[in-house]
């Protein structure tokens, strides 16, 4: 892995935390804010945590993609010794 995917990786790492966080905030504040406020305020927060929780997969999703894509990247560059073994079928 080179530099820059350890830096979006940490960046996706972190966004990831930040958005459960955010999440688990606003579920918090759902029956607080629907007893003492109003029910509509209360589902203002239930829809924040929706919106979070959508972010959060959408960064795990891109970090497991960028993973996926670096084991791709680190498989394809080793050789088991089957190149003579192509060059030779292509020869015949």
């Amino acid at each position: 892995m080179n530099p820059t995917n350890l830096s979006e990786a940490f960046i996706l790492k972190t966004l990831r935390i930040l958005f459960t966080l955010i999440a688990a905030v606003f579920v918090a504040l759902v029956i607080p804010l629907g007893a003492l406020v109003s029910w509509g305020m209360a589902g203002i927060c239930v829809l924040g945590a929706f919106l979070f929780f959508g972010l959060m997969l959408l960064c795990k999703q891109k970090q497991e993609e960028e993973e996926k894509r670096a084991r791709h990247d680190d498989l394809t560059d080793l050789d088991f010794g089957n190149e003579e073994k192509k060059d030779e079928k292509k020869g015949k």
